[in-house]
């Protein structure tokens, strides 16, 4: 009987707990995934000269996180063929131009965390347009220059965000990369 007293006065002390639990409103931390357009621009400078200007721009959705951080991958470029020496001749390809990952977290009053990773490669012309050599290539095969970053970014809608600054060390251009982000409607 002692027992059942104590179930008893167990079950009358617990069941004021359970129906203030019963009340409490389930949180949800969900976000709303938000259309984000993402532009990239690539600029090359000589000096005060502007050499190119490559813009890249692509949709993210925000909070969207298929295969880990990024949800948008961008893969554009071409083949470039080499030969190899020795008995065999064998060509190889290697790949030249842009790769770029992107996510976009939302965040607090209308900021957006940007996760980017980007590579660049280009060849280095041999001539320029007045015929003049400009690097030599190594056995005839082309040199390639490459710019490979990760960044990541809180921007607001519209907000652009200019703080990447390489240098060639070949030829001294400077790179610079630019990344400007704008909610879509």
């Amino acid at each position: 009987m002692k027992k059942f007293s104590y179930l008893l006065l167990l079950g009358a002390l617990c069941l004021p707990m359970v129906q203030v639990r019963a009340q409490e409103k389930p949180k949800t931390d969900l976000k709303v995934p938000t259309p984000v357009k993402v532009q990239i621009v690539f600029t090359e400078n000589d000096g005060d000269k502007k050499i190119s200007s490559m813009p890249y721009t692509f949709m993210v959705i925000s909070d969207e996180k298929m295969g880990g951080r990024y949800s948008t991958s961008l893969r554009t470029g071409i083949r470039v063929p080499i030969e190899t020496d020795g008995k065999e001749q064998k060509t190889t390809y290697l790949d030249i131009g842009s790769n770029i990952d992107c996510g976009i977290e939302s965040g607090e009053d209308g900021r957006f965390h940007v996760y980017l990773i980007f590579e660049r490669s280009a060849l280095y012309p041999n001539k320029s347009g007045e015929g003049e050599k400009l690097v030599t290539n190594p056995g005839g095969n082309p040199l390639v220059r490459t710019l490979r970053a990760s960044q990541n970014l809180i921007l607001k809608d519209g907000q652009s965000s200019e703080n990447l600054l390489s240098t060639d060390p070949l030829n001294g251009h400077s790179l610079r990369v630019s990344v400007t982000i704008n909610v879509q409607k």
